[in-house]
């Protein structure tokens, strides 16, 4: 019984060649794996079994939304074995927040050698998601993405552009526990946690507010850099609606991983009940989900079972 690699071949743009993945692996690592193409009705549970008879991990290979959808199969079933995924989307934000390579062929024979994480498991209104959810501008975004024809960076960054020029922040309520920032070690990021002074109230308005388990939306943005999925907190982080001159000078900042920008503004909790001045769409690892002016996020500590690299910064 072989590891079933599941291949959505629409994810992303890139075309994926499953004797391209497999050509570079040693032949022992070759043989224990075999790749199969996914699709509609996206019945991942006799795949599922044949992980678990082979010893797992069930591998995805597509988008963000093939690897949520994968999780959520996975978490119906107990997490009976561990997810591997690798990188076939447009931005590909859960394997990068979890440092696995970009090259499939690279990140699945290091996912072979790998090792499992125990992950929190974050839920919206019991709705699991695995690297970060949110609402206002960023689900304005997933909501156009999703009914668009193609995909692609190109795409989605044409749906920012188009929600940028219109879309309108809210006033948000919070009822939460909230968590302290995660500790800093070197000298620049202890500098600049002094810099910030005491730990920053939840947000009483956002143009667009994204939770965090994990630090990256994808494509190379790090929403939150502090995100930590084994602490049992989510990391909550806004941004501010950037002018023309923002663009200029402050966005790349956002695109290394310690960058500061000050059209960032972060904060962690434990739990958290959230009211919204409106209802407004929300998006669960870059998925759409449906119009809501309450939410109510929760976090279960360790509670799912991920296949990492040796580079994965967590234990």
């Amino acid at each position: 019984m072989k590891l079933p690699i599941l291949l959505n071949r629409a994810a992303g743009r890139s075309p994926k060649d499953p004797d391209a993945l497999l050509r570079p692996l040693p032949l022992d690592l070759r043989a224990q794996v075999e790749v199969i193409p996914f699709g509609p009705p996206w019945d991942y549970e006799p795949y599922i079994a044949q992980a678990v008879q082979a010893g797992g991990p069930l591998f995805v290979w597509g988008g963000d939304g093939t690897i949520h959808h994968a999780a959520r199969a996975l978490i119906d079933q107990g997490c009976p074995v561990a997810l591997a995924a690798l990188p076939g989307g447009s931005g590909n934000g859960l394997v990068r927040g979890l440092r696995t390579p970009l090259e499939p062929a690279g990140a699945l024979q290091r996912l072979l050698e790998g090792r499992e994480l125990r992950m929190d498991l974050p839920r919206l209104d019991g709705e699991p998601f695995l690297n970060l959810c949110g609402t206002g501008f960023e689900a304005a975004v997933a909501h156009r993405f999703e009914e668009l024809p193609a995909r692609g960076f190109g795409t989605y960054a044409r749906a920012c552009w188009h929600l940028w020029r219109s879309w309108q922040g809210t006033s948000l309520t919070w009822d939460a526990e909230p968590a302290p920032m995660s500790a800093t070690t070197s000298p620049g990021a202890k500098l600049r946690t002094a810099f910030r002074g005491p730990e920053p109230d939840f947000p009483s308005s956002a143009w667009s507010l994204c939770l965090a388990n994990l630090p990256q939306y994808g494509s190379g943005l790090w929403i939150a850099p502090g995100a930590d999925p084994t602490d049992g907190a989510l990391q909550w982080a806004t941004l501010d609606r950037p002018s023309w001159f923002d663009l200029l000078s402050k966005a790349h900042q956002l695109f290394r991983e310690g960058g500061h920008s000050s059209l960032r503004h972060e904060g962690r909790f434990r739990y958290a009940r959230l009211h919204l001045e409106r209802p407004l769409p929300w998006h669960l690892d870059g998925e759409p989900a449906a119009e809501r002016d309450r939410a109510e996020l929760t976090v279960e500590p360790q509670a799912f079972r991920m296949q990492v690299t040796g580079a994965c910064p967590w234990t």
